[in-house]
């Protein structure tokens, strides 16, 4: 029978990290990157700037890796570091309109103050869930943004699936009260 030697915990993998094992670190990113590139695609569009975000990100792995704490899920931490970097990206863009008068509309194309308005309205979400504790952001992310079923995130965060709905639920209460809408 062939048995498998056990794989290292993130926890381990982060103190190897720690150490400047780049092995560890090649297993950290082969475990994470998929889920990262989903993450910031679908923040970021599948544009090539998603990959600058995500590379900037391992590279704080690699930088405050001693600041990681291992009584929480790796993938909460690298998808808040991730997050953090991409709003910072998203509020370096130019305006997606320099000058307004230089077009012509007809008129049944959008306003351009309308796409000003869902930008507004995209960072005033990012920034909120971004204010949320670690674990009920990640349940947002991984939910919305990655699309992981409640039963996939359960698997994912090794926690029951009673938990993730109760995340699910206290993060969306949140997000209403933060956002101004009804609970």
């Amino acid at each position: 029978m062939d048995a498998t030697p056990p794989q290292p915990s993130d926890a381990a993998l982060v103190a190897g990290v720690i150490e400047g094992e780049d092995a560890s670190l090649e297993t950290l990113m082969g475990r994470y990157s998929g889920a990262l590139k989903g993450v910031l695609q679908r923040v970021l569009g599948p544009g090539p700037e998603w990959e600058d975000v995500a590379q900037e990100t391992w590279m704080r792995v690699i930088r405050y890796a001693h600041r990681y704490d291992p009584t929480y899920a790796f993938s909460t931490w690298l998808f808040r570091m991730a997050w953090n970097v991409a709003l910072t990206r998203i509020g370096k863009r130019p305006p997606e309109i320099q000058d307004p008068e230089a077009f012509e509309f007809q008129d049944d194309a959008p306003h351009p103050e309308a796409g000003l308005l869902q930008h507004e309205r995209d960072e005033e979400l990012h920034s909120s869930i971004a204010s949320l504790p670690p674990a009920l952001a990640e349940a947002v992310l991984l939910r919305h943004f990655e699309e992981l079923s409640e039963r996939d995130m359960s698997i994912r965060l090794g926690i029951p699936a009673g938990t993730v709905k109760s995340r699910l639920h206290h993060a969306h209460r949140r997000l209403a009260l933060l956002l101004g809408g009804p609970e």
